[in-house]
């Protein structure tokens, strides 16, 4: 009996030292994060040629693009077609309008 009382004891330490962190990034939103980037890239390969120097990158949903645009508008644009990408949380423009 004392046996598997202490078996039972050693299993429960066991597991609980195996349980994830709650405040780390979980790999299923490292891997949502992946593809929302490329979702977005994917879209703005297809709105057209004014977002080929225009690099993305996700973190938690929020989606970061940086790089360069020739106008205002071909960055507002850009804005505009990364918003309407599922799972898009928000945009951290860092986006240079070329002179």
């Amino acid at each position: 009996m004392k046996t598997q009382i202490i078996y039972c004891a050693l299993t429960c330490l066991a597991l609980s030292a195996c349980s994830s962190n709650p405040g780390r990034t979980y790999r299923g939103d490292v891997l949502d994060d992946k593809v929302t980037t490329q979702r977005v890239q994917s879209e703005l390969t297809r709105a057209g040629n004014d977002f080929k120097e225009v690099q993305v990158s996700t973190t938690n949903g929020v989606v970061t693009l940086s790089g360069s645009v020739k106008s205002a508008e071909v960055r507002s644009r850009a804005e505009t077609v990364s918003r309407k990408v599922q799972r898009v949380t928000g945009i951290d423009d860092h986006l240079q309008v070329r002179q």
